[in-house]
């Protein structure tokens, strides 16, 4: 009975592991092209044009006089990153 118990309890934590290595492995993933998104936006707005997210990416470009440029659209946000441009304005990126 002890050696079930123990064989199921191994089971169990081995089913857990996988899930929150699953988990895990997605969330480095987004927060990796959160990143990659943000710092593409960064050298458009530095270059002085208009940043362009891929698909289903928000981009909030915050300036230091407190406006706020929202582009492209975002269904659920799972992730998020933040860089700053040379001239000091913040660039949100949702995904």
């Amino acid at each position: 009975m002890t050696a079930l118990a123990a064989a199921l309890a191994a089971l169990l934590l081995l089913s857990l592991y996988t899930r929150f290595e699953q988990a895990y492995a997605g969330a480095y993933e987004c927060y990796r092209q959160a990143f990659q998104v943000a710092a593409d936006a960064k050298a458009r707005v530095e270059a002085g044009s208009r940043p362009d997210p891929p698909r289903g990416w928000l981009l909030e470009v915050v300036y230091a006089d407190g406006t706020v440029l929202r582009y492209g659209s975002l269904a659920r946000e799972r992730c998020r990153a933040y860089v700053i441009a040379g001239n000091g304005v913040l660039i949100v990126a949702r995904g």
